[in-house]
């Protein structure tokens, strides 16, 4: 049995339905296309431009994913502005004791 292949503009066009569909889901849009949910949801992850969230517990969980991640970003920022400081004064200390 020969796998369908589907255009990218066909894709694009199908996740553009999905996201402005009031209230659709992706079985019945799906269904709409006569294309398998799992390769509609595929297409979603990789073209959507702005992707739904599924539920509560995700936004959640991505809230938290972002505030984990916003720390570690202030932590790596302030390691490396420590890190840049005892460079510049190792830097200065050795341009002061060279006298060519």
């Amino acid at each position: 049995m020969p796998l369908k292949t589907y255009s990218e503009q066909f894709k694009r066009d199908a996740v553009a339905l999905y996201e402005s569909t009031e209230g659709a889901s992706l079985k019945s849009t799906a269904a709409e296309l006569g294309i398998n949910r799992n390769t509609l949801k595929a297409w979603v992850a990789r073209f959507s431009s702005n992707p739904r969230a599924g539920s509560a517990d995700q936004s959640e969980a991505a809230a938290i994913t972002d505030a984990e991640r916003i720390r570690q970003l202030e932590r790596d920022n302030a390691r490396l502005r420590e890190e840049r400081d005892i460079l510049r004064r190792a830097a200065k200390y050795f341009a002061e004791e060279t006298t060519w």
